[in-house]
């Protein structure tokens, strides 16, 4: 997993990939202005590498807190967020600040990520969750992982593993290659 610090550019870059599968300042501005899940993650990108400037930081967490109301969102901008992530439906989603997601994840509209007893989740990279999804505690999920549509996930989660149902279990070490779309591949 990546936990390197990089530049809101490369960050930016990563993720307009992600979601195009090529980088131009065109695709930047019509993504800012017409992808909900791109320009979502953008400003909370901004709010992150602003928060610690007390005078530009203002401009960034209004624009981010004027988003997370639009998108009824509980985002928290602060969480460690890997590059390369991808959220094409940002409604009712939520995660605290204590969480950890690595590169080239994939988050879709209504998943909870939440810590338990004090805990938080740690994602690795290239883990695409479903829709409605529940990741608690202190658990980690593995690399090229997919959690499935509603399922809930309590307990550790393996490399590669297709999780479903409500407890989550995993049900093939498939992966998620082929849940994945424009893989960023950072240096």
């Amino acid at each position: 997993m990546s936990v390197q610090t990089h530049s809101l550019t490369y960050l930016v870059k990563s993720d307009l990939y992600r979601h195009n599968g090529t980088v131009s300042f065109k695709i930047f501005l019509r993504d800012l202005l017409f992808r909900k899940g791109f320009k979502f993650v953008f400003w909370m990108r901004v709010a992150k590498h602003f928060d610690s400037n007390p005078i530009i930081r203002i401009l960034p967490k209004l624009m981010y807190m004027y988003y997370k109301r639009v998108y009824t969102t509980d985002v928290n901008y602060r969480a460690n967020v890997g590059p390369g992530f991808a959220m094409y439906h940002v409604f009712a989603t939520s995660w605290g600040q204590n969480v950890t997601i690595g590169s080239n994840a994939t988050i879709v509209h209504g998943v909870t990520i939440a810590g338990k007893n004090n805990q938080f989740p740690t994602i690795k990279d290239n883990v695409y969750i479903g829709t409605g999804a529940v990741v608690l505690g202190g658990i980690t999920i593995g690399n090229n992982v997919v959690i499935g549509a509603n399922a809930v996930v309590t307990k550790d989660v393996p490399d590669n593993a297709v999780v479903v149902g409500n407890p989550g279990k995993v049900i093939s070490f498939n992966g998620s290659s082929s849940s994945q779309r424009h893989i960023w591949k950072f240096d």
